[in-house]
């Protein structure tokens, strides 16, 4: 996998410039990690390689919605009479819908989370 490319992705899906982003490129990394390790090892499709990166960017983001916008303090714009607030718990909650949608894509792909039920 591409890690620029997921950088790239989770830039755009958190709305972070690549600058301010950095600070959280290792989310990218570990997701991408999850990611391969979780691919089957017969997998030789391209297809599946975009899909995998953005699933992989999807995770990070997933896991920066639940570190930043979670940390309790919420903001609030107040512009004459308009006031706009951050509904945090609706961003986590996208974030999460796109992870899933994100890992449902590859669900061919991938192999089961570690789970093994064996006979005896």
């Amino acid at each position: 996998m591409d890690i620029e490319r997921i950088y790239n992705i989770f830039c755009r899906l958190t709305g972070l410039d690549e600058d301010s982003g950095m600070k959280y490129f290792n989310f990218c990394t570990n997701a991408a990690d999850h990611v391969a390790y979780r691919l089957s090892d017969s997998v030789n499709d391209p297809k599946c390689s975009s899909r995998a990166e953005f699933a992989a960017a999807a995770l990070a983001n997933y896991r920066y919605a639940l570190s930043v916008l979670t940390d309790g303090t919420g903001s609030e714009i107040k512009v004459g009479d308009i006031t706009m607030k951050n509904d945090a718990a609706g961003a986590v909650a996208a974030a999460e819908k796109l992870c899933r949608e994100a890992f449902d894509d590859l669900k061919g792909y991938l192999t089961d989370e570690g789970f093994v039920f064996k006979g005896v």
